[in-house]
């Protein structure tokens, strides 16, 4: 964890999981296949396509009550023609013109960063930097808990390969 310069007294995190897939098939579940491993996830859609590596993401996440359900409105960009077979992600959030809300609150993304390495075999390291504003949270909470979420979002991640994997003779997960 990193504490960052810009007035907002929230830590950076940074977790790390190696997961069964290569950068590609990662980053490809990362950004089209959320409902796989996100189960805060209610809803998500992309806004609107900027080119072929860059579009507007809307999303709400379920809370636990009596918390009200967080909406977030992200820019994603990424890239999957690095050197050495190294994808990447970046979302930051994003100001909505009318400033509606479908959801309860707007959590604001501070930052994500999403390095997806090759480690051998069809394997990759997923490393992700995160700094988000849920709302609602006292900088203790964030803290004790936010990295704990952040852990267990990258192990979610990894246990979605998991659960694709058929169970037969033989079969060990």
């Amino acid at each position: 964890m990193f504490l960052v310069g810009d007035g907002t007294p929230l830590r950076r995190w940074r977790v790390s999981v190696d997961v069964e897939a290569p950068p590609a098939v990662l980053l490809k579940r990362i950004l089209r296949e959320r409902p796989l491993w996100d189960t805060e996830l209610l809803q998500g859609k992309v806004l609107e396509v900027l080119d072929l590596q860059t579009d507007l993401y809307q999303y709400e996440l379920r809370s636990m009550a009596p918390h009200p359900n967080r909406e977030f409105l992200v820019l994603r960009t990424w890239r999957s023609d690095l050197p050495r077979g190294v994808c990447a992600l970046a979302s930051v959030s994003l100001e909505p013109e009318g400033g509606a809300l479908r959801a309860g609150v707007r959590g604001v993304l501070l930052e994500s960063q999403y390095l997806l390495e090759p480690c051998g075999s069809g394997r990759s390291r997923l490393t992700h930097i995160c700094r988000a504003d849920l709302r609602g949270k006292s900088p203790e909470w964030y803290n004790k808990a936010f990295g704990h979420l952040c852990a267990s979002e990258a192990i979610r991640i990894r246990n979605s390969f998991h659960a694709l994997v058929p169970e037969g003779p033989g079969t060990k997960i």
